[in-house]
């Protein structure tokens, strides 16, 4: 079965390589907005960080369509489709909660207010 897809059979890794050819690590961090490029890049901690980011992975994705395959009739629709799937799941950071103070008591009854930082 022929797929129009064309990423398909492409490996993050062979992405990865793909584009160090034409840009540097830190050309890449630079338009990608992605640190781990920036801070002592290795194809293995790049590998790494992508894998568990999926906005990270959606960009250096579109960044390889549009370098590599931006003759391909399917590349403008498979770019929609990765930003709809970043849209529908985005990556907030959690909203901060107030940590509330936890009590000692002592054998006086006094109670002593003490905050948990973790």
């Amino acid at each position: 079965m022929q797929t129009n897809d064309p990423l398909h059979g492409v490996k993050l890794a062979q992405i990865l390589t793909d584009l160090q050819t034409i840009y540097s690590w830190k050309e890449m961090g630079d338009k990608l907005g992605i640190k781990c490029f920036l801070n002592n890049p290795t194809q293995k901690s790049c590998l790494k960080f992508l894998r568990q980011t999926p906005w990270a992975r959606s960009r250096v994705e579109i960044m390889y369509l549009k370098t590599f395959c931006s003759k391909h009739p399917e590349t403008t629709k498979l770019i929609r489709s990765i930003l709809a799937t970043q849209d529908k799941n985005p990556q907030s950071p959690a909203p901060k909660t107030e940590k509330k103070p936890s009590v000692i008591k002592s054998n006086d009854g006094f109670q002593w207010a003490k905050i948990n930082n973790k």
